[in-house]
């Protein structure tokens, strides 16, 4: 059983864990990433999405995943404000209270920094963000069914 002192140190670093993420992004960043005012994104325009917006390369290669929201920066920011605590691998985020229509970009090849991507079929789902203290997303931390 861990002692208090260790109890503190643990939930300290857990804080500082939340604290970066919501540091080292921003909403402007995550409007970059993950909104969209276009009704389909296919195939082709995944592949032009991520190279316009600069998001298909990181420091390690081509970015394998990302999703598209289909909606207006104000309804997305409500998760923010009304959607309900969701808790990944002991960090709270946010879950919206609403489905939202997205679209993934999955990776399909892979030649140095040339990164081609195939687009999945729009569904309705939950999103899953972590806040700014303004109560803006700033890290899509995932997509849910239920």
């Amino acid at each position: 059983m861990a002692s208090n002192g260790e109890s503190m140190m643990l939930l300290f670093f857990i804080s500082i864990s939340v604290i970066n993420i919501s540091l080292s992004q921003n909403p402007q960043a995550f409007q970059r990433k993950h909104m969209t005012f276009l009704d389909n994104i296919d195939h082709n325009r995944c592949n032009s999405e991520m190279q316009n917006r600069r998001i298909s390369l990181t420091r390690s290669g081509c970015k394998r995943l990302n999703t598209f929201i289909h909606a207006p920066e104000k309804r997305i920011d409500q998760t923010c404000v009304s959607g309900k605590p969701y808790v990944i691998q002991n960090l709270e985020y946010k879950k919206s209270s609403m489905k939202f229509r997205v679209t993934s970009c999955r990776l399909s090849q892979e030649y140095g920094k040339d990164c081609k991507y195939k687009a999945e079929e729009s569904r309705w789902k939950y999103i899953v963000v972590s806040c700014n203290q303004n109560d803006r997303p700033v890290h899509l931390a995932g997509i849910l069914t239920w």
